[in-house]
Order: C-alpha cells, then sequence, then structure tokens
C-alpha cells in the first residue's frame, strides 16, 4: 500500500501479550483485524471532523495564504474528501495493514518543509483506540478457549 500507514506490532505491552497469545494458538486473525480495521477507519474519519491529532492536539490551522484559495478554507485536510475518503485496510491472518494510498497522506501527517506545510498527525492510535484493539483481541482470544 503506497501512502500513509500505520503499523501497530505490539507497540503496547498488553497488545503484543493479546497478539502472542492468538499466534501461539495458530488463530488466524483475518476476523479480529478486519473488526480492528472497521474500527479505525470510523475513528479516523472521526478525527478528521475534529481536526486533531490521536494524541488529541489540534492540527495546525491553515494559513491565511491557502485559506484564499481553498475551496473549504474552514476545513484542515478535507478541501474535497479524498484523503478521509481512502482510508481503508487489508486484513490477513497475519497482519492488518490500514492508512490510504494517497502518497501526500504522509505529508500531511509528517509535513512538507519544501511547500511550507505543517505536520497535521492524523494516522495512528488514540489510547481509546488502543484499548478498542485490545477488547476486540481479547474477545477473539476468549472464544478460542
Amino acid at each position: 500500500m503506497a501512502g500513509a500507514r500505520v503499523v501497530v506490532d505490539g507497540s503496547t505491552a498488553i497488545i503484543k501479550q493479546a497478539l502472542d497469545a492468538l499466534r501461539k494458538q495458530g488463530t488466524d486473525l483475518t476476523e479480529p483485524n478486519a473488526e480492528i480495521g472497521e474500527y479505525l477507519i470510523e475513528s479516523h474519519q472521526d478525527r478528521f471532523d475534529r481536526a486533531e491529532s490521536p494524541d488529541g492536539d489540534a492540527w495546525a490551522p491553515l494559513s491565511d495564504d491557502y485559506k484564499k484559495r481553498s475551496k473549504r478554507p474552514s476545513d484542515i485536510l478535507i478541501e474535497d474528501g479524498t484523503l478521509k475518503g481512502t482510508l481503508n485496510y487489508n486484513a490477513s491472518k497475519e497482519q492488518l495493514l490500514f492508512g490510504t494510498p494517497m502518497e501526500y497522506g504522509a505529508a500531511h501527517h509528517f509535513g512538507y518543509e519544501k511547500r511550507n506545510l505543517p505536520a497535521r498527525p492524523w494516522l495512528g492510535l488514540s489510547d481509546e483506540d488502543e484499548n478498542v484493539v485490545i477488547a476486540i483481541f481479547r474477545a477473539h482470544l476468549s472464544e478460542a478457549f
């Protein structure tokens, strides 16, 4: 997947424990990964609506120059809705890939100094997202026993 994506590979101890337990059982993770993918689409779209990072920080405001030429000068990262509308995932038994195929998604996330574009982190897991991911894995772990 070109563009931007988030990698959750056990970055928190509890997610790693849940993943390790499921993998030891030889559990096919397609179903929980798909549930998480669906959740992440909604979660990220909600963050776009609130114009905030996964940490809850407000995105940098639009510059006055950009506001003058923008179709939607009050909406940060939603001029035509493409970035928000292309969030997708690919769930398999081994992994979940989540992000956008739009290459400029990374420029918006990290910033792009050559274009005077400030970083507006939009991709990642909030604390609430981590709790939901853990709950989904735990539910599938308990079903496996």
